[in-house]
């Protein structure tokens, strides 16, 4: 990967690179930020922002270690990076506190160092079906190919968005750098139930068609809504609730590498629907 974007030159640099290790498939699990609010009625107040890793949204299993951080991104109301909070670990959740300075919508983002899996192809293949990569499943299917072995190189890169008072800005789609992301192209904290949200996928700064988007809300019961990106790595998201929502994806494609045979970029985008501060 090349220089970091403006945005991304002040990041937390948090730790030496660490070895690779071989991970059960148990740990590979989704990555996301939650809080017990993503709005603030006025700035000055504390938002301890907590990273979970879990089958479940809004709960964790276990909490990322800090030196496991690749890059951890505060971004003021104006876009420009802000010292990204210190993580702690308590219990399951990796905390990360902060304090907004002034009124506006926040980015905090969070990017994992790579890290490898071995999987049989059994469990390669109900990965494939429990988190759902079709595209994937289906080609490993025409090729002849569910029962092989692999190991899977990932990453994961998670987003939130915050609001700090009732002015929420009109544009909250500038990208921070990370290598796959999820853009709002309408800032949701001026959407409210019942609206529609869209949205962008970049992948490496470029817009990534096909990807299948899974998106919910907090205590959802039943289904995710599940989208694909169309050419311009866009896609819509019924906002059919208020409450705290994800939306995810997995970009996963096979290489040719002496250590690994499929590489996969995870990412996850969360905020929230229709409360006042």
């Amino acid at each position: 990967m090349g220089d970091n974007p403006p945005m991304i030159a002040h990041a937390a640099r948090l730790a030496p690179v660490l070895l690779v290790l071989f991970l059960s498939p148990l740990l590979a699990h989704d990555l996301w930020l939650e809080a017990d609010t993503f709005r603030l009625p006025s700035p000055g107040e504390l938002i301890v922002v907590r990273a979970g890793n879990g089958t479940i949204y809004a709960h964790s299993e276990n909490a990322v270690a800090p030196a496991r951080l690749a890059r951890l991104v505060l971004l003021g109301p104006d876009g420009n990076p802000l010292t990204p909070p210190t993580p702690e670990v308590h219990g399951d959740w990796l905390h990360l506190p902060f304090t907004p300075p002034a009124a506006g919508t926040y980015w905090l983002a969070v990017a994992t160092k790579p890290n490898k899996i071995r999987l049989t192809g059994q469990e390669f293949t109900e990965y494939l079906q429990h988190d759902g990569i079709p595209t994937v499943l289906e080609q490993r299917e025409r090729d002849g190919i569910s029962a092989r072995d692999e190991v899977e190189q990932y990453s994961k890169y998670v987003k939130a968005l915050f609001q700090v008072g009732a002015s929420a800005a009109q544009d909250c789609s500038r990208p921070s750098g990370l290598e796959i992301e999820i853009l709002p192209l309408e800032n949701p904290y001026r959407l409210s139930p019942g609206d529609t949200l869209p949205v962008r996928v970049l992948f490496r700064g470029a817009p990534l068609p096909g990807l299948t988007l899974h998106a919910g809300f907090a205590g959802q019961s039943g289904k995710a809504f599940q989208a694909n990106t169309d050419a311009d790595g866009e896609a819509r998201i019924p906002l059919s609730q208020a409450g705290r929502w994800y939306i995810r994806g997995i970009h996963l494609f096979r290489v040719d590498t002496q250590d690994h045979s499929y590489e996969s970029y995870w990412t996850t985008l969360t905020f929230e629907v229709g409360s006042n501060p």
